[in-house]
């Protein structure tokens, strides 16, 4: 699936999607536990922090976070639980061609964390 911008295209072809807890130099996946009012020194935005913070405590989230190396900037930031689904987002490039692909985005993240929750809940 494509973004419309190749310049995502190409960091997703190159680096893929992370599902696993780790950082590239264009996404970076941290989890999250819910009610954890520290969020272990990362700065997210209100909106994903209330949600985690309100989260019973026995929840997890991934917080997935894609970068646009060549600007040194932030794309987008997902909240993503349990199931795969994302619950929340937030898009920090404004223009409209980067919210788009930023939708696109979306569920290309989501496809893969869903995948991932599938295939862990086969194992078990």
């Amino acid at each position: 699936m494509s973004t419309g911008m190749k310049n995502i295209d190409k960091l997703i072809s190159r680096f893929g999607v992370r599902v696993e807890e780790g950082r590239d130099t264009s996404q970076c996946v941290k989890i999250l536990q819910g009610g954890m009012a520290d969020t272990g020194g990362i700065n997210i935005p209100y909106c994903l922090w209330s949600a985690v913070v309100s989260a019973p405590r026995h929840s997890r989230f991934k917080l997935h976070t894609w970068y646009l190396p060549h600007r040194s900037a932030r794309l987008a930031t997902f909240l993503i639980d349990e199931r795969g689904d994302v619950i929340e987002q937030v898009f920090f490039q404004r223009d409209a061609c980067y919210v788009k692909a930023c939708r696109k985005l979306q569920l290309i993240v989501s496809q893969a964390h869903k995948k991932m929750a599938f295939n862990h809940s086969l194992a078990a």
